[in-house]
């Protein structure tokens, strides 16, 4: 397992006042080897419904970037790859809410657009980014995630492409984080707090 533990101090007439931050043990669970196996066969799926189709591959910023880009890496089919930041977590908790920041252009409406995010969890985030596409013409929506954590639903909604389920471990890595931290790493891993 991997601890991570973070102090700050600061001085202040002469005083030297130290706080911790919350610390997370992070256990690998699914591997490098793993993930680019999955992630092949993913591709390879996405391009036999595709076919010669154009189509867009719209990536979740930031968490679906690592997933995006290994399986744009994979497809022959060679969407066009644009990206919009939507976010709807605070801490280990969702908000509730969907977050559109930024834009990522005008759809065709006879183009698919295959939605990329890191994870399926709660459905908040997947059915308001496609609903929005909806509501912005795009008459196809497919969806693929790394991890679909389906005990975690809220409101109902399937992807179409998954490459793992889990169930209701925290999980960071791979795109997937906590508070903006952990998501580089190159392992899909549990976070629990220490």
């Amino acid at each position: 397992p991997l601890r991570r533990q973070r102090q700050m101090c600061i001085r202040d007439r002469g005083r030297l006042s130290c706080f911790r931050f919350m610390t997370y043990t992070i256990t690998p669970l699914i591997g490098e080897q793993a993930i680019a196996a999955r992630v092949r066969e993913l591709a390879a799926s996405i391009d036999a419904d595709m076919g010669d189709r154009p189509y867009v591959l719209l990536r979740l910023l930031d968490g679906a970037v690592p997933f995006a880009s290994m399986l744009a890496e994979h497809l022959k089919s060679r969407p066009e790859v644009r990206s919009v930041k939507v976010s709807s977590y605070s801490g280990m908790e969702s908000s509730g809410s969907v977050a559109w920041r930024g834009d990522c252009g005008a759809f065709r409406p006879g183009v698919p657009v295959l939605v990329v995010d890191d994870v399926l969890d709660t459905g908040r985030t997947l059915a308001g980014v496609c609903g929005e596409l909806k509501k912005r013409g795009v008459q196809r929506v497919l969806t693929a995630v790394a991890v679909d954590k389906h005990c975690c639903r809220k409101v109902p909604f399937e992807a179409d492409y998954v490459a793992f389920t889990w169930g209701d471990d925290f999980l960071v890595g791979f795109g997937m984080d906590l508070d903006n931290r952990y998501r580089d790493l190159p392992y899909i891993g549990k976070a629990a707090a220490d």
